[in-house]
């Protein structure tokens, strides 16, 4: 069980899940932050409605970058090989 610490609403979201926990800082982070950045106090929309939308974008965004890490990783792995 992992915990991811919504700041905004002083509340703890419990995921069952795999992920190490460099993964789940990086989208405790996402979220965080992309809140804070967009001014997202003062909307009509509920709190938690948001932070499932930036959870759901974070997931994406982590799971993008990881894909990139490990293809450019094989990229420069073969290249080497040839060296």
């Amino acid at each position: 069980m992992r915990e991811i610490k919504l700041n905004h609403i002083n509340k703890k979201l419990k995921l069952k899940t795999e992920c190490d926990q460099e993964v789940i800082d990086q989208i405790e982070e996402y979220i965080n932050e992309n809140y804070e950045r967009h001014n997202l106090k003062n909307t009509s929309i509920p709190k938690l409605e948001i932070s499932n939308l930036l959870l759901i974008n974070a997931v994406f965004e982590v799971l993008t970058l990881r894909k990139e890490r490990d293809k450019n990783f094989e990229r420069i792995k073969s290249i080497l090989s040839k060296v």
